[in-house]
């Protein structure tokens, strides 16, 4: 009986959040013949919904009778049948390809390895206030909304690192500005972590790989974001989005989230002398954000929001 040939475990990448560069690092994957992008989605946000397929799992295995011998292990099976079933949709390709899976988020990653136990997994970070000021020229974010949203995402993977050993869990942490900066050594890192032939990949067009989707194309006259591809050019600096902001929003950021993006690598600046009058700014900021936290529950949601 000839053996049965099973599509190899999709690869996620999950981004701390939206602009933070899974696209990028996704595209540098793809330059590895064995690696494709998943055809019928752009972003599937499998695990931030994850909680809905563990309540879904806890409410039917509530109905198995103890006395049926069921034990902790069958349990995990039915969980990881449930994440096979999704990593089947995603996987396109041959059997022994590698399908690159993304996302730009991280909600419910303490969840992946409940129903993904075999695919491995990249963790996306990026400098906070790249991402914040990337994402107010691109889709009008607020300052002050993005700090405390990435200060929840930072948190959430902050808590994962701590409960996920990485000798007893297949994933990996990747900075963008290593990326980007050192994209030879990083990839060499990425495909040994990835079982991948590193002789197999093109690590000179990784090195001019396009860019795609930058919020620079509106800051430079562009009418409107795409995603085709544009030849990168020498002043094309994705690292220094945040250069223009004033002193007060960089005491600001470190104030929020500072402290947790320091625990992924972005440890902050000197801290010289502070006015008075930031800290009372900060204070009422802080105020006015736990005003609205509390208000949320009984504030209708607007049409398409």
């Amino acid at each position: 009986m000839p053996s049965v040939v099973t599509n190899r475990p999709p690869v996620f990448i999950l981004g701390v959040m939206p602009r933070s560069g899974t696209n990028y690092l996704s595209n540098l994957l793809q330059l590895h013949p064995e690696c494709v992008p998943t055809e019928v989605v752009w972003e599937d946000y499998a695990v931030a919904h994850a909680n809905l397929l563990a309540g879904y799992s806890d409410a039917v295995t509530a109905h198995w009778d103890p006395a049926w011998g069921i034990e902790g292990a069958t349990m995990k099976s039915f969980d990881a049948s449930l994440g096979k079933g999704i990593s089947s949709f995603l996987h396109a390709g041959g059997a022994q390809q590698l399908t690159i899976a993304k996302t730009p988020s991280v909600q419910n990653l303490d969840l992946f390895f409940r129903f993904f136990p075999d695919s491995p997994l990249m963790i996306l970070v990026r400098d906070g206030r790249s991402v914040i000021e990337s994402g107010v020229r691109t889709f009008g974010w607020r300052y002050e909304s993005a700090l405390h949203w990435l200060k929840r995402e930072a948190r959430t993977i902050v808590e994962f690192i701590n409960q996920h050993p990485s000798e007893d869990y297949r994933y990996r942490i990747v900075r963008y500005e290593d990326l980007w900066q050192q994209p030879v050594q990083q990839m060499q890192e990425l495909l040994s972590f990835l079982d991948l032939d590193a002789e197999r990949y093109d690590f000179d067009q990784a090195r001019e790989l396009p860019v795609i989707g930058s919020s620079e194309m509106l800051e430079n006259g562009g009418d409107e974001l795409h995603w085709d591809p544009l030849e990168k050019t020498d002043e094309f600096d994705p690292l220094s989005r945040h250069e223009k902001w004033s002193d007060f929003m960089q005491y600001r950021y470190q104030q929020v989230v500072g402290y947790i993006m320091a625990s992924l690598g972005y440890p902050p600046a000197a801290e010289g002398h502070v006015p008075f009058s930031w800290k009372l700014k900060c204070l009422f900021l802080d105020a006015l954000w736990l005003l609205k936290k509390s208000l949320r529950p009984f504030i209708p949601k607007r049409q398409g929001r």
